[in-house]
């Protein structure tokens, strides 16, 4: 019986922090990837074939799903460039499902990442800046990392009625909650969404793309 730990959602969710508390919580299984953020099926790294290239990331995709060890952890993040093959075979296994309530919260977190490129802190580090903003920095957020989130958001929804078997749903919300087991993953942008604003020099026009998103999650749900 395989005893792998899948851990599903979209960026900025918390999946990072859930898979590493799994990691934590079963020293026996081995953690995939973990310098890539245990995402064992995300083509986008130099030694997987270019994106574009979608019958070769198949290929790597499968033989990388007949070599996965018996018991292990890893995580995937909805993703155009992701293979149909991992989500076919994720699609049969439990899986734990990351969600975030906060959306707003989510994008703009998202866009933080994309302009400081840092993704991650474990509460070991110590770190100037957990959001790696410097103090009154403000970034111009780009509608393609709005327009990517949105996708994978998305397709997450539309995805999440194949999964035959959610084991559980984690809330990025309900993270502060989880027991302390180790070394873990920090929050980046504790700051409200208030205050986060105004780290988005384009804000009105990142306002009016989030209430057309709003309006097309709604007709999701049609």
């Amino acid at each position: 019986m395989d005893l792998q730990k899948i851990i599903i959602g979209t960026p900025r969710s918390g999946t990072s922090f859930v898979t590493k508390w799994y990691v934590n919580e079963n020293p026996k299984h081995i953690a995939l990837d973990e310098q890539r953020l245990y995402e064992h099926f995300e083509p986008d790294y130099p030694d997987w074939p270019d994106n574009n290239n979608f019958k070769a990331i198949d290929e790597e995709t499968k033989k990388r799903i007949e070599k996965l060890p018996r018991n292990c952890i890893f995580k995937m993040h909805t993703g155009p460039e992701m293979s149909e093959y991992a989500w076919k075979f994720v699609y049969e296994k439990p899986v734990i499902l990351v969600k975030r309530e906060d959306v707003l919260g989510q994008f703009i977190s998202y866009g933080i990442g994309w302009t400081t490129f840092k993704w991650y802190i474990l509460k070991d580090w110590k770190q100037e800046s957990l959001s790696g903003l410097k103090e009154g920095e403000q970034f111009i957020y780009k509608k393609e990392w709005f327009d990517n989130l949105a996708w994978r958001i998305r397709d997450l929804f539309y995805r999440e009625p194949h999964f035959k078997h959610i084991e559980s749903t984690v809330w990025f919300e309900d993270l502060p909650e989880f027991p302390n087991n180790g070394n873990l993953l920090v929050r980046q942008n504790p700051k409200s969404n208030e205050e986060k604003l105004k780290l988005i020099k384009n804000v009105d026009q990142f306002k009016n793309w989030f209430k057309e998103f709003e309006k097309e999650k709604e007709r999701w749900k049609r």
